[in-house]
């Protein structure tokens, strides 16, 4: 069993990256990549902790799209890259100005003043909107965490604040930059038919993107084998992840979401374009 998508607590994940390790060893998870929101600050832990486990350091970037939700995972990068590094910074910067909206925001809903440490227990840690979903599920706003998405904080809602995002051509030269292999997360979410997003992965193909991540917990039963078909036909390498969140997660478990493939049709074409570079 492979997971190319999970996050920790240098994000919006529940457990720390030598807790993931644990858990994929656990579970019989021969590789596992890390691939945190638009950072890399899990990866020496990640990196470093004794494992069997084959550890692929990697990257989520959001990017800015026109509709839906359009996130770029890196894969085997170099988190020393300088242009990852100052991409990294600038996004952060960006973060900072969305936390602060969210936590007025959110501050004027409860009626007393919401500070980021009421919100998160790891002080280095990402405010993301499960952190407040927590939060409203701990003080009785909502009664259950799927609660707190519908009514506050999916797309529109009072208290989802978009961060502003780099974009698709950046994340991409970004990732390439860093020796990485760059993948279309969870395509569902870009909410388009299946036709304009052949059309959306030949337009991002032409701009360095190497594949799409057909198998995610995201993407519905009937439409993973639809994507892994049009990466196929248009020559991108086919990715698997659970996008593990852990108990700050709408969905999905370590490895829940298991290829429709073999794990070796998967790694095999990704190592092949790696190490022909």
């Amino acid at each position: 069993m492979i997971d190319l998508h999970c996050h920790s607590l240098a994000s919006d994940g529940s457990y720390s990256p030598s807790e993931l390790i644990n858990m994929a060893e656990n579970l019989n998870i021969t590789h596992l990549a890390l691939t945190d929101h638009d950072t890399t600050a899990g990866l020496d832990e990640f990196l470093s902790y004794q494992s069997n486990v084959k550890r692929i350091p990697g990257i989520e970037i959001s990017v800015e799209i026109d509709k839906g939700e359009l996130h770029i995972v890196g894969l085997f990068i170099d988190r020393t890259n300088k242009s990852l590094m100052e991409m990294e910074e600038e996004v952060q910067y960006y973060r900072k100005k969305r936390n602060e909206k969210m936590l007025a925001a959110l501050s004027k809903l409860v009626k007393k003043n919401v500070k980021i440490e009421d919100l998160v227990d790891n002080p280095n840690a990402q405010l993301g909107r499960p952190h407040v979903a927590k939060y409203l599920l701990r003080n009785n706003i909502v009664s259950s965490i799927q609660d707190a998405f519908d009514l506050y904080l999916k797309d529109g809602a009072s208290l989802a604040f978009k961060k502003q995002q780099v974009s698709i051509e950046r994340a991409l030269n970004v990732i390439k930059a860093a020796g990485g292999i760059s993948i279309m997360a969870h395509p569902y979410t870009l909410k388009l038919d299946d036709e304009k997003l052949e059309d959306l992965i030949k337009q991002y193909k032409i701009l360095g993107l190497d594949g799409v991540e057909a198998y995610s917990s995201h993407n519905p039963l009937e439409k993973k084998h639809i994507f892994a078909e049009i990466a196929k036909r248009n020559g991108m390498l086919i990715s698997c992840g659970s996008d593990f969140h852990g108990a700050n997660g709408k969905v999905a478990a370590l490895g829940a979401d298991t290829c429709g493939i073999s794990d070796d049709e998967i790694l095999e074409p990704i190592y092949h374009r790696l190490n022909n570079r």
